[in-house]
């Protein structure tokens, strides 16, 4: 028994079990609360809107999974198949959408398109009486895949990048035509670079509320949100939170059905297909087209948003701005130092249990966070710490009689608790990915000649893995950074983000107000952003891939 413990008990199994619990145990919060009597308000919410929250959901995601692929596939396809000059400039810059959350470009084509806004105005002096109104689904729709499509241009063209240019080779001895080659061979080689990246968009989408709530689409984020502060209905709350987590659970089970038993590998030494050099009238097409993907992604909200903060710096440049920036930036800082330490001690634990099943489902199970969304998260993580404070009121009371019973769950511990528990799988699938290319044997040689396994890790493990390291705090503190309903929920009393506060200017309906905040977010980025896609190549490529 003393023998088996010394063998499978370590820091890495404890750490890795401990963390899994505290993740696992907020989510199981909301099945336990599932039989809870029904309330009035949950009967209206399931006669009248339910029907309407579900179908809503499913057009959006499927719509904007739709628009998604079109645009990336469209993009790494230009951008892996053809040699033109700016190419490789072109190659990250349609990474940059990605740093503009989707809210923020709907406040921004929301108000251009409004009565007085700069594009109506366009069209009034050109004598055009044309209503453009996108506060719609479909609008909806267009806005998120315009700033989502780089999770599936980041995928397919780290897949076409590896394709051997045997595929193409045989199919053109075989008489196929470009477009029945593209169909037959290299679209079926795209199908998990396409699926995983639709996937994230999907999650996205399913994650976001300040637009759903800012154009008034009734999907599950708006009604959970909905249900709790305008109802004040907690039990409707967990409900819908809960039929959220099943519509996500089904359309990862869906894809992993339809997946099978089918695996795509590239040749590791086979030469990849070579990129073809376009006439004058196809390069002109290219970038005719890359930039009104450009323009209307990343350019036209960014202009936009300039001269907006050119307009309204003297009112928004002021200390409250500063104290705002600071916060959002410590809050990524250490919720992406803290997934960073948990990944490296739980891919650790994976890596030496990869035969024990058990092992493997549960680090599985402590990654689900990145497909729960964010509204679900806070549900539960509120529940959770506000059962916590209630067992620990009479030990708050000794301590100081007068003191207050939510302390926990008042306080930016529970902020930063549900960012770890959210964005985990991030940073985890980034150091195991990372893991997976330098192998074991350094790391066992390390352990052979008596190294205990924390020296390995700090004097062989991390030297060799550094750059999935960095990848993971930069990814989690983009994502923190930008994170609106978990920041919303659970900050404490006056509390702000960078995120929080724009949310706070447009529901007040000034639209200028929130452009400086939305460019400090962007900036800092598009900054990491640019860090990342030039640090070591093919990182990038890796960290959202759905494992």
């Amino acid at each position: 028994m003393r023998s088996w413990i010394q063998k499978h008990l370590n820091i890495f199994t404890i750490i890795s079990i401990l963390s899994g619990m505290l993740i696992v145990m907020p989510l199981l919060g909301i099945l336990f609360k599932l039989g809870s009597p029904s309330t009035p308000e949950w009967e209206h919410i399931k006669t009248y809107l339910l029907k309407d929250y579900i179908f809503n959901t499913i057009g959006l995601v499927l719509i904007v999974a739709i628009f998604a692929i079109s645009f990336g596939l469209f993009s790494a396809y230009i951008i892996a198949r053809y040699e033109f000059k700016g190419r490789k400039l072109l190659a990250w810059v349609l990474v940059l959408p990605l740093a503009i959350p989707s809210y923020v470009s709907a406040y921004i084509y929301a108000d251009m398109t409004s009565y007085t806004g700069t594009i109506t105005r366009f069209f009034r002096l050109l004598n055009l009486n044309f209503d453009l109104n996108i506060m719609n689904l479909w609008g909806a729709s267009l806005i998120f895949a315009l700033t989502l499509y780089p999770y599936v241009y980041i995928l397919a063209l780290s897949s076409l990048s590896r394709q051997s240019e045997n595929y193409d080779a045989s199919a053109k001895l075989l008489g196929a035509k470009p477009l029945r080659s593209f169909l037959t061979v290299t679209l079926p080689l795209l199908r998990p670079a396409l699926v995983a990246g639709s996937l994230l968009v999907i999650l996205e989408t399913l994650n976001d509320y300040g637009l759903v709530h800012y154009f008034n689409i009734r999907v599950f984020s708006f009604a959970i949100f909905n249900a709790w502060f305008s109802l004040g209905d907690v039990v409707s709350a967990i409900r819908l939170s809960a039929y959220l987590m099943v519509t996500v659970f089904i359309i990862i089970l869906v894809e992993r059905m339809m997946r099978g038993r089918k695996r795509y590998q590239m040749p590791s030494k086979q030469r990849t297909t070579r990129r073809i050099k376009p006439s004058m009238k196809v390069s002109l097409l290219i970038y005719s087209l890359i930039g009104l993907l450009l323009l209307f992604s990343f350019i036209i909200p960014v202009s936009q948003m300039i001269y907006h903060a050119i307009l309204t710096w003297e009112t928004t440049l002021q200390h409250n701005l500063f104290i705002v920036s600071l916060n959002t930036i410590s809050n990524g800082l250490i919720a992406a130092i803290l997934i960073v330490i948990i990944a490296l001690f739980m891919a650790n634990f994976n890596r030496m249990k990869r035969k024990s099943t058990l092992s493997r489902y549960w680090t599985k199970v402590s990654n689900l966070g990145y497909a729960i969304p964010g509204a679900v998260i806070a549900v539960s993580v509120h529940l959770f710490f506000v059962n916590l404070d209630e067992l620990l009121t009479p030990l708050y009371r000794w301590i100081n009689p007068d003191s207050p019973t939510l302390i926990i769950t008042m306080s930016l511990f529970t902020l930063i608790f549900s960012y770890v528990l959210r964005f985990l799988s991030i940073g985890y699938n980034s150091i195991d990915s990372q893991y997976d290319k330098v192998g074991d044997r350094y790391t066992e040689s390390a352990y052979m000649l008596g190294s205990s396994r924390l020296e390995t890790l700090l004097r062989i493990d991390i030297p060799m893995i550094y750059p999935g390291i960095i990848s993971a705090l930069i990814l989690v503190f983009i994502d923190v950074m930008k994170e609106l309903p978990l920041t919303l929920i659970l900050r404490p009393t006056n509390y702000d983000s960078l995120a929080t506060l724009v949310y706070v200017y447009t529901s007040n309906e000034m639209i200028q107000e929130a452009s400086t905040p939305s460019l400090i977010l962007i900036m800092i980025a598009s900054l990491l952003i640019y860090l990342i896609t030039h640090f070591k190549k093919g990182v990038f490529s890796h960290v959202y891939e759905i494992k």
